[in-house]
């Protein structure tokens, strides 16, 4: 057991975790302050034209909109705040912290971070129609839970990770990485989330977020927030698995995972077969 321990901290110390961008440290340390300075703020997102962008889409989204369009970077922070304007900073550096030079593995990894965006996307728009849940918290988990993918990508690029992108077996998808790669992605993702700095629950969510017995087994120590989030994530992965032609519509709320998420969230499968079908619905609005 020791010998085992000692190999997983040996494959892990060997892993390099992408560095948490200086503008996201600088953003932080500014939102932390009693009196934060929008304009400041609004400086630091316009000198970084990729940001701007990323900025103005968020606030366009159809998780954030308003009823008019917003086009300029300090009306997008103001109207956004703070905690949703850190959002499209971790959106666009999480994207950009990991390359890759080969073809395949490149055509992989941008239909990865499309999947991740419209996982985030769903997730934020289903949270909105659940009690106590948040919706930056929901974004957030559901932009940064396979992080550790893209890093594992990089370590073991002999391994062939295009399962990833469509997981049926919710609960084994990462047991074979651990028996071929000595990790899995929840591990390598959770140290990704502490090193850029994210909430302890976030980076729980993260860690356990293949685990179902957390919903059977309430001993289990995670808190309800934790729970909440990984059954928004469930369901919010499985429309962007439709979304993105993985899964047929008539499978929405239907396969087994389903159950415990819905179960846990108080929602009927045809309950969430409407609501998927809406979120759905707006997602191709905007993509348009």
């Amino acid at each position: 057991m020791h010998g085992t321990t000692v190999s997983v901290e040996k494959i892990l110390g060997s892993i390099q975790l992408p560095a948490c961008p200086a503008i996201m440290l600088d953003i932080m340390s500014e939102a932390r302050k009693e009196e934060p300075d929008f304009n400041h703020i609004s400086r630091l997102v316009g000198n970084d034209a990729g940001l701007s962008a990323a900025v103005l889409k968020l606030a366009n989204s159809p998780a954030f909109r308003r009823n008019s369009s917003i086009s300029s970077i300090p009306q997008a922070v103001s109207v956004l705040g703070l905690k949703k304007a850190m959002l499209a900073v971790n959106t666009l550096y999480l994207r950009s912290s990991v390359s890759m030079t080969d073809s395949a593995a490149k055509a992989l990894l941008e239909k990865f971070w499309d999947k991740s965006s419209c996982t985030a996307e769903a997730a934020s728009m289903l949270a909105k129609m659940l009690p106590g849940i948040s919706v930056e918290d929901a974004y957030t988990i559901a932009l940064f839970h396979d992080s550790g993918i893209p890093v594992l990508m990089q370590r073991f690029p002999e391994h062939a990770f295009d399962d990833t992108l469509h997981e049926s077996d919710w609960e084994d998808s990462h047991r074979e990485e651990e028996i071929r790669l000595g990790t899995n992605h929840a591990i390598v993702g959770n140290m990704l989330a502490r090193n850029w700095g994210l909430p302890a629950h976030i980076c729980q969510t993260i860690l356990h977020h293949h685990d179902l017995s957390i919903f059977s087994d309430l001993s289990y120590q995670v808190s309800t927030a934790v729970r909440n989030l990984i059954a928004v994530l469930i369901l919010a992965e499985h429309m962007a698995d439709v979304f993105m032609g993985f899964e047929k519509e008539s499978a929405l709320g239907q396969l087994p995972v389903h159950a415990h998420a819905l179960s846990h969230i108080g929602m009927e499968p045809a309950e969430f077969h409407e609501a998927a079908l809406d979120i759905l619905g707006e997602m191709r609005q905007f993509r348009r």
